[in-house]
């Protein structure tokens, strides 16, 4: 399970990178579809936030008993949240991170798209306006 959850998280990390190379490169999103990818987005985020703010439990050596297997798993399962580099709270707070920007990036496409938009009402406006025929 902790395998697939990181990358599930590294996955939408990646995701969300090429994302903001798409949106660097003039993508847009339209509003229906960037307030669709906020609302996952925003859910997402919260649940990092309340996963982290647990982060101190986390941490801690679960209560296994006093068994010479118990002494092993404890704090090898305590590091599974505390690793500086490979543990779930530093690709947590990755993530939390990750997913800040891709909300960032999703406005900045949404405004992109209501740019190109209005350039190309004002285009067709100064070529005479839609041709109409019935």
């Amino acid at each position: 399970m902790p395998e697939a959850f990181f990358a599930g998280m590294q996955g939408i990390s990646d995701s969300a990178a090429s994302f903001s190379a798409s949106v660097s490169a003039g993508v847009g999103v339209n509003e229906s579809g960037g307030q669709a990818l906020i609302k996952a987005i925003d859910k997402m985020h919260n649940g990092i936030v309340k996963a982290l703010s647990r982060s101190d439990y986390l941490s801690q050596e679960p209560p296994l008993g006093t068994t010479p297997a118990a002494q092993v798993y404890k704090p090898f399962l305590a590091s599974i949240a505390t690793d500086p580099s490979q543990g779930f709270i530093a690709a947590a707070k990755k993530f939390q991170k990750d997913l800040e920007q891709m909300r960032l990036d999703v406005e900045k496409a949404m405004a992109t798209y209501q740019t190109a938009d209005q350039d190309a009402a004002h285009g067709i406006k100064k070529a005479g306006g839609p041709i109409l025929s019935a």
